[in-house]
């Protein structure tokens, strides 16, 4: 892999940097065009530079033979292939600039798999990619790439969905637990920098409810309202933090991937973990990752 045109105040660099910035996968696609535009504002707002990468396929030796024999050469075929290459990444590189001036830019050509390129890229502060929507056909697309990122990257992955902002805010599942302070953190940093409302909500599981997918409990709700409390509790600290994030609690009861799949097409942002545990707990917790990051209506951050 190799860098190409960092622009920042002139300077140049022909060796990718990567390590702190906001890192985003190009293919040249519409649902790319809308993760670079969304990885070029949380770039802004972060203050740090962007990584546009975009990974090119070898031509097999087979497709070589048959070209050959075509009268087509490897270099020919090369030479096409950088050419739309660079084309992608300049493209990528051009609406980012339009966009958001001050972000230092680096154009990264890569070349093989790019779920193991942007795997990778473990220094970066955050990696983004898109998806085209949803569906079979676009869960065999984020099994592919945005998959292998949500289940295997050591730094927070963003999958974005093209689609309007709602207004309403970033939504968190939290379970009020020491361990969830640090998914919470990183609600409540998404919350400040976009300068949104933050919305934790905690789904008790019940196994007895066959008829409804989940349901939101009553204010006067006896476990409703010990839920609440937990939860205040538990991020009173990040209330000092984070002065200028106002935070509200939603207990519900039910299917937690239904209720945070149906609950993200009122946000802005949905942010789940993706915690180490033993695997018991992996197996019921952490395995409702992927699927919610596949069905859900709005981009989703994924915490590692």
């Amino acid at each position: 892999m190799r860098g190409r045109g960092f622009e920042n105040q002139g300077m140049t660099s022909t060796h990718p940097t990567v390590g702190g910035n906001i890192v985003v996968g190009v293919d040249g696609s519409p649902s790319s065009e809308h993760a670079v535009m969304w990885a070029a504002e949380e770039a802004q707002l972060q203050h740090r530079g962007l990584t546009l990468v975009h990974v090119q396929q070898q031509v097999s030796a087979n497709e070589l033979a048959w070209l050959a024999k075509a009268g087509i050469s490897p270099g020919q075929v090369n030479a096409e292939n950088e050419r739309k290459s660079e084309g992608i990444l300049e493209r990528a590189r051009s609406l980012t600039a339009d966009l958001h001036p001050g972000v230092p830019i680096e154009s990264v050509l890569g070349y093989g798999d790019a779920r193991q390129q942007l795997l990778e890229m473990s220094t970066a502060a955050m990696v983004v990619v898109g998806t085209r929507g949803h569906g079979p056909v676009t869960r065999l697309l984020l099994g592919s790439v945005s998959g292998a990122l949500v289940r295997h990257a050591q730094v927070p992955v963003v999958v974005v969905r093209p689609g309007p902002q709602s207004g309403r805010g970033i939504l968190i599942a939290a379970d009020g637990s020491e361990e969830s302070l640090h998914l919470v953190e990183h609600a409540y940093r998404e919350a400040s920098l976009h300068q949104l409302p933050l919305t934790v909500v905690h789904c008790l599981w019940d196994g007895l409810m066959p008829q409804i997918r989940w349901e939101t409990l009553s204010d006067d709700d006896p476990a409703g309202a010990e839920a609440r409390l937990r939860i205040a509790e538990s991020v009173a600290g990040m209330g000092e933090k984070f002065p200028d994030v106002s935070m509200s609690v939603k207990v519900t009861r039910g299917a937690i991937d239904a209720c945070l799949v149906d609950l993200s097409a009122q946000y802005d942002l949905l942010v789940i973990g993706r915690p180490e545990r033993p695997l018991l707990l992996r197996l019921t917790l952490s395995s409702l990752t992927t699927p919610v990051a596949e069905n859900a209506h709005s981009p989703v951050l994924v915490v590692p």
